[in-house]
């Protein structure tokens, strides 16, 4: 009796901690999916992979991978979700959707438009047109767009090549894709004690951006000034109750709850 217990709570905790670790295991087999992929490309490609680019904050911001070639620079967003995958280009977060359940999500495009953004600046080329944003999603999830995406590709897993060999033309010179290489080889972190350490950080100054970024949006608001284009805020009535909402929209949409 007391052995088939314990095998019961051995099973019980085993399961707790698989349920847990689900999210970062599927996560990993998925980018090992991304890696092999991509080392498909063929020797005109190189690969960059999670590298955390310096931004204009002090901090970083990390990016899933990089693919530099004589016929532009490819940063890719890579995200393992299932379940439907709803959103607009301008809407600033997407819906997952898995039966009923609803999870929101940070859009990708602008989530990606922000790596590129601190890539450019690192490597001190700002207005560096050649630099193209992918969002690849996994292939167990099922988009249900009502738009074509103009800033970004947004595909799933299995596309990556095809999509990434749509640009074909020469747009880089050898002399500066050597000078990119080299500037990104100089993010790559072998030590693997010294990269946990950078991603602690990483997540430290994200949690204290959001922290702050809270404290600046109540802070406006209690001034009756909307914190992302500095409108009037005003008390308006929707299907759901009132809240407030910027004075500047259509061109603004942010709202809050009162």
């Amino acid at each position: 009796m007391e052995l088939s217990l314990l095998i019961l709570i051995v099973i019980f905790v085993a399961m707790a901690v698989l349920k847990a670790k689900y999210p970062a295991i599927k996560g990993a087999v998925g980018e090992r999916f991304v890696n092999k992929k991509l080392s498909e490309l063929g020797t005109s490609y190189r690969v960059f992979h999670d590298l955390y680019v310096p931004n204009d904050k002090g901090g970083t911001t990390q990016v899933d991978h990089i693919v530099t070639s004589p016929y532009g620079i490819f940063v890719i967003e890579t995200k393992h979700y299932d379940g439907w995958i709803l959103g607009q280009e301008n809407q600033k977060y997407w819906t997952q959707v898995i039966y009923k359940r609803k999870e929101k999500l940070y859009n990708p495009i602008w989530q990606n438009y922000g790596h590129i953004q601190a890539i450019k600046k690192y490597i001190g080329k700002e207005y560096f047109e050649p630099i193209h944003s992918i969002i690849a999603f996994s292939s167990q999830s099922t988009f249900k767009f009502k738009e074509t995406f103009k800033s970004a590709k947004v595909i799933q897993f299995p596309q990556l090549l095809k999509v990434i060999k749509e640009w074909n033309e020469i747009n880089i010179s050898e002399l500066e894709l050597q000078e990119l290489n080299r500037a990104l080889e100089k993010l790559i972190i072998v030590d693997r004690k010294v990269k946990r350490q950078l991603q602690k950080q990483h997540v430290q100054t994200i949690k204290t951006n959001l922290k702050n970024q809270k404290v600046k949006e109540t802070e406006s608001v209690k001034q009756n000034l909307c914190p992302k284009c500095w409108g009037e805020l005003s008390i308006k009535k929707g299907k759901y109750g009132s809240f407030y909402g910027c004075g500047n929209y259509p061109k603004c949409r942010y709202t809050r709850k009162i």
